[in-house]
């Protein structure tokens, strides 16, 4: 993937009249003040207080994982991840040495078999699953008489009601077993570790945003937020457990910080708490779930690449772009992949030959003009502009809040842990959100902030979890 900046267009000289005046319209639409700015923050701040109190007033599910304290760098011992995400599986074993966070760490990859993406007895592929956790551990060994905490990471939607405990609402990633929703996952896979005899114990089960955020946090121990921003997108940040006062969970010590996960892909669905356009509208309308993850649709994955796609076709119709004339690939839903959003903004060439590359070679297009590429150059920024400050302005809300009425801000401040490949991979995303960040917050949080970017950590994440959950467990004991 390309790791060019993006080059601004600073203007537009080969376009013509009526493509500059296409282009002041468009930057009317997707280019956002601060005034709109902080009117987001106040909104996330306020959905994100409902969240804590009840689940029914909030876009954001707010969602207790059960998993306290922080990590030192220091803990100790081998553990075992397993993570299940589409049609992948992870299983991955982990050694914490200790000393500022050095570790060492053992992963192997198994593929879900097509013929079980789909079934009548949900059990049939939890036992491919312990068959590849069987096969994992004879590759890396284990010790007589020694139980293995695992802690697991789920690629599809879990209601969490304790930390070793949660049902499946749905299963997504192209599987499909009827009698699965609603099942105590770590329940059937505790039953069929047993018939299989395997020194394991799961103790917890965490989202990607937990992983992340608790990968980063054992080597920087200051870590209080963690962000994956992919595909999909989803923030997790500590809140004082006093705080979540829809908890009823008496187990749970009130004067500890809990990670909470706050599902904010879903900001703004019902709300219209952000500043959707038409062409957003439009998008979420023709999705699979039109009344959901508005947040998520104007700031990831494939949704970024078809807004784009949706905006030059518009033009195209107003006879603004290519002669007024498409092509087959350009009018098929997602021809226009978000990776070419990162070439037509990294390309700084006189001619925007990289840019014409995409449109005729990549498109199918035909002959495009120096003023037409100019134009989708322009697109793409706008829209992966818009995306940036949209999560600036989401992290914002929530370190305001944290610092403010939430766990506090010390003199270390805080470390954020982001990953995910729309933040990895696409040119500028990371210092615009930055920029975004310190525009909205007081200079004296902002100036306590550091932003880390995490490769590979989910699966790590999920074996902290489970030294996490030991630490916790002898708490409560």
């Amino acid at each position: 993937m390309s790791q060019r900046q993006s080059v601004p267009l600073r203007e537009l000289r080969h376009s013509n009249p009526n493509q500059v005046e296409a282009v002041k319209e468009l930057e009317q639409l997707f280019c956002l003040d601060r005034p709109t700015l902080l009117k987001i923050v106040e909104s996330f701040q306020r959905e994100l207080v409902a969240g804590l109190a009840d689940d029914r007033s909030s876009d954001l599910n707010m969602i207790p994982t059960y998993v306290t304290g922080y990590p030192t760098g220091n803990e100790k011992g081998t553990y075992l991840a397993l993570e299940i995400a589409g049609m992948d599986i992870y299983a991955c074993q982990v050694k914490l040495k200790g000393d500022a966070g050095k570790l060492a760490i053992n992963q192997y990859q198994y593929k879900i078999p097509q013929d079980l993406a789909t079934g009548d007895d949900f059990a049939v592929l939890i036992d491919y699953v312990v068959e590849c956790i069987s096969d994992f551990l004879m590759r890396v060994g284990t010790q007589d008489l020694f139980v293995y905490p695992m802690a697991v990471s789920f690629g599809f939607a879990i209601k969490q009601t304790r930390l070793d405990s949660g049902r499946i609402l749905s299963l997504g990633y192209g599987l499909n077993y009827p009698n699965g929703v609603g099942v105590d996952i770590v329940e059937l896979m505790h039953e069929r570790i047993r018939l299989k005899g395997l020194p394991i114990k799961i103790v917890a089960t965490a989202n990607d945003s937990v992983c992340t955020l608790l990968a980063h946090a054992y080597q920087h121990p200051t870590t209080r937020l963690g962000i994956v921003h992919s595909l999909g997108t989803n923030c997790a940040y500590y809140e004082p457990v006093k705080n979540v006062t829809k908890l009823r969970d008496q187990s749970v010590q009130k004067n500890t910080d809990m990670i909470m996960n706050t599902e904010w892909c879903n900001f703004g669905s019902s709300r219209r708490t952000l500043p959707c356009t038409w062409f957003d509208r439009k998008l979420a309308r023709e999705s699979i779930n039109p009344q959901f993850h508005v947040f998520e649709k104007m700031t990831t994955g494939i949704f970024l690449g078809e807004l784009v796609r949706n905006i030059l076709i518009y033009l195209v119709d107003r006879d603004i772009l290519f002669g007024g004339e498409s092509s087959e690939t350009l009018n098929t839903a997602h021809s226009f992949d978000t990776s070419y959003m990162y070439v037509c903004e990294a390309d700084d060439s006189d001619t925007l030959e990289d840019t014409r590359i995409v449109l005729e070679d990549m498109l199918d297009l035909s002959k495009t003009t120096i003023g037409d590429r100019e134009v989708v150059k322009k697109v793409c920024e706008l829209i992966g502009t818009r995306a940036a400050v949209l999560v600036g302005a989401s992290i914002a809300a929530i370190v305001q809040h944290m610092a403010t009425r939430g766990i506090g801000m010390s003199e270390e401040g805080y470390a954020i842990s982001i990953s995910g490949s729309i933040y990895e991979d696409y040119p500028s995303f990371h210092p615009r959100v930055c920029k975004t960040i310190k525009d909205l917050i007081p200079e004296y949080i902002a100036g306590r902030l550091s932003v880390g970017v995490v490769k590979h950590s989910r699966i790590v994440g999920a074996a902290i979890v489970a030294m996490m959950a030991e630490k916790i467990a002898a708490t409560t004991a």
